[in-house]
C-alpha cells in the first residue's frame, strides 16, 4: 500500500474515533433542567427531545416546580395547568391547545410516554409567563420566571384527589380512560356529537361553547394530525371529519370543505386560511407548513 493511501486510511480512523467519541460524549450527557438558577430533580420520570426537538417533561414537574395548579379530565384527556390568573389546556396527542379563551398551535403535542403524561416544557412555561432558554453547551433548558420563585415540595395541596397534593395517586391519574373511540362515550356541543380522538387520529378539541357566545367564539376546533408513528391515516381522518360536519352543515358546504381540506396529502403541504358557509355556520380550514389541518366550526 503506497504512503498516500496509507495516510488516507489513518486519517479516516482518526475522523472515526473522533465521532465516536463525541457520539460517546453525547450520550453520556443527560438532559437538566433549571428553574431559577436551581437544578430541577426528576425522581422517576425524566425529560427528554421527542421527536420535534422538543423538550418533554412530566405534567408533575408543571404542578410541583412551577407552582401551578395541575387539573385532569378523564373523558376528553385534557390537562388543564392554572397559575396567576393564566389558565392552559392541552389534550393528549393534539397540537392545539387553549391558553385563556385563546387557540394555539404548537408543532409538538402532550403525550404518554412510560405510563407517563408529558408536556412540551417551552410552550407551557412561556404560556403561564416564564422564560426559556436553552444552553446547549451544558445540555440544559434554564428557566426564569418573573417572580423568582423556586421549586416546591408539592406540598401545596391538602386534599389527595388534586394533581400536586402530597398523596396524589400521578399512577391513576394518568391510567384512568378517557372518551376514544371505542373505549367511551361521545361528546355533545351545539348538536355536533364527537369523540376526543379517533382511531384514525383525528382530535376534535374539547368545546367549552357556550350558547351566549353566538359568533365570537368557535364551536369546534378539530385537528387533522400528521406525524404519527407508523404512518398517517389521512383519508380516515378525513371521514370522521366529514361525519361530524355533515351532523348539522349544508351538504354542499361540507363537500367544498373536504374537497380543500384533502388538497393536503402531505407534512410540508399548506393550505391558505379559507373560508366556507351556509346558512347557520362558518367552517374555516387552514395548514401552516408541515402542521396540522385545523378546522373551525363557527356560527355565521
Amino acid at each position: 500500500m503506497g504512503i498516500k493511501k496509507v495516510g488516507v486510511v489513518l486519517m479516516s480512523m482518526v475522523l472515526v474515533l473522533v465521532m465516536l467519541s463525541g457520539i460517546s460524549s453525547a450520550a453520556s450527557s443527560s438532559l437538566r433542567v433549571k428553574l431559577n438558577g436551581a437544578a430541577i430533580a426528576f425522581p422517576d420520570a425524566e425529560p427528554y427531545v421527542d421527536k420535534n426537538n422538543r423538550v418533554q417533561v412530566p405534567v408533575r414537574f408543571v404542578s410541583e416546580a412551577l407552582g401551578a395548579k395541575v387539573g385532569w379530565k378523564n373523558k376528553t384527556q385534557e390537562v388543564t395547568i392554572e397559575l396567576d390568573g393564566t389558565k392552559l389546556v392541552l389534550t393528549t396527542g393534539k397540537k392545539a391547545y387553549k391558553i385563556n379563551e385563546s387557540t394555539k398551535l404548537m408543532d409538538t403535542a402532550a403525550l404518554r410516554k412510560s405510563n407517563r403524561t408529558f408536556v412540551p416544557l417551552r410552550f407551557v412555561s412561556e404560556g403561564l409567563g416564564a422564560k426559556v432558554k436553552w444552553d446547549s453547551a451544558n445540555y440544559t433548558v434554564e428557566i426564569t420566571t418573573g417572580s423568582g420563585a423556586t421549586a416546591s415540595n408539592g406540598e401545596t395541596e391538602d386534599d389527595p384527589t388534586k394533581p400536586g397534593s402530597k398523596n396524589f395517586d400521578w399512577d391513576a391519574w394518568e391510567a384512568s380512560g378517557g372518551n376514544i373511540e371505542g373505549k367511551g362515550e361521545k361528546l355533545t356541543t351545539e348538536g355536533f356529537s364527537y369523540y376526543s380522538a379517533y382511531n384514525s387520529g383525528l382530535a376534535p378539541g374539547t368545546s367549552l361553547y357556550k350558547k351566549e357566545y353566538g359568533n365570537t367564539r368557535t364551536i369546534l376546533n378539530i385537528i387533522m394530525t400528521f406525524g404519527k408513528v407508523g404512518g398517517d391515516d389521512l383519508e380516515g381522518q378525513a371521514k370522521d371529519l366529514e361525519g361530524i360536519l355533515r351532523q348539522k352543515v349544508d351538504g354542499k358546504t361540507v363537500d367544498a370543505v373536504m374537497k380543500y381540506v384533502r388538497q393536503k396529502k402531505d407534512l410540508e403541504d399548506e393550505l391558505q386560511r379559507k373560508e366556507f358557509k351556509d346558512d347557520t355556520y362558518k367552517i374555516v380550514v387552514q395548514s401552516e407548513y408541515r402542521n396540522d389541518v385545523v378546522t373551525e366550526v363557527w356560527y355565521k
